[in-house]
């Protein structure tokens, strides 16, 4: 009888022991935090916005609330959506939605210069081929970077380096460095959080090179918008002069209809205490009574807005 009564009492322990594992670990699924994004909240200021047929409307002002840290404009993007149509704010151009396959989908970021690139590795048996310069879908002879899954292998021509620890916006040159030309085994780019089962990118940023051409390159995440696994998505910009052909292309990229101004002279940054403008690029945005809703991310994870709907 005593037997038995152990036996229970055990079988209880255990039972109690895996139910509070489990709810530890259903916890820490929960409340995972990402490291990407920002604290910032963004006020908006329409007092002086403008609202008629002209097509160089002063649109929104922005600027931050307290407390706030500088942004990188390479890790920003900004739209207006009017009448559910989605409008980019840049210094320059954006991209096409649909300006490639959907298995390599580039972003241009607000800068101008940089992309955010996502792509499709969800293929156990095959892998997407990236070519790098044109931000499409490459060939077999012709790509800089292959994904499946976790795995990322780097084309026969390219060279590299990790900075380990590095800010993408710090890396200006490739002067001094060290490149490997190993690129038989696959990048060791993340790490694995056992606690909460995620991949999480290395700190850090990826010099790549390959006929002279130079690139930087840092893993922002495995993730889509949905949070479904096996979609790297990473930041991407040439270095050294390097020529960026997407930057050219006209099915990829287009003039922005809204452009970002401002009087601060530090281009690289949208800075804490900076206040900046937004206007019509040549574009009749808002014609007499005009709504719209502003859309901010930063390292894809969107930017708390004191009041994202206007009406002018």
């Amino acid at each position: 009888m005593s037997e038995v009564m152990n036996w229970k009492k055990l079988v209880a322990t255990v039972t109690i022991l895996i139910v509070t594992v489990a709810a530890v670990w259903f916890y820490l699924m929960a409340s995972y935090e990402s490291d990407l994004g920002t604290s910032n909240v963004v006020l908006t200021d329409s007092s002086s916005s403008i609202s008629n047929d002209s097509t160089d409307n002063q649109l929104l002002q922005l600027s931050f609330d307290e407390d706030a840290e500088d942004l990188l404009w390479s890790s920003l993007e900004i739209s207006i959506e009017i009448d559910g149509e989605s409008n980019t704010c840049s210094f320059g151009s954006q991209s096409k939605s649909n300006g490639t396959s959907n298995n390599v989908i580039p972003n241009l970021g607000a800068d101008g210069f940089t992309f955010t690139t996502l792509i499709d590795a969800t293929d156990d048996d095959s892998f997407t081929l990236y070519d790098l310069p044109e931000q499409m879908e490459g060939n077999d002879s012709n790509y800089w970077m292959r994904f499946s899954s976790t795995d990322v292998f780097l084309g026969e021509s390219v060279n590299w380096t990790f900075i380990e620890g590095a800010d993408f916006g710090e890396i200006e040159s490739s002067s001094g460095l060290e490149l490997s030309s190993e690129n038989e085994e696959r990048l060791e780019w993340y790490t694995y959080d056992m606690s909460v089962h995620r991949v999480n990118p290395n700190d850090g940023v990826y010099i790549l090179e390959s006929n002279n051409s130079w690139y930087k390159v840092k893993f922002l995440s495995y993730y889509n918008a949905d949070d479904e696994s096996r979609h790297p998505t990473f930041q991407v910009a040439a270095l050294e002069g390097t020529d960026f052909p997407a930057l050219s292309n006209p099915d990829l990229v287009f003039p922005s209809p809204c452009l970002i101004v401002t009087d601060d002279l530090d281009t690289s940054s949208w800075n804490a205490e900076e206040t900046i403008t937004l206007i019509e690029n040549g574009v009749d945005l808002c014609n007499n009574e005009c709504e719209f809703k502003v859309m901010i991310a930063f390292e894809t994870i969107a930017v708390e807005i004191d009041e994202p709907e206007v009406t002018l």
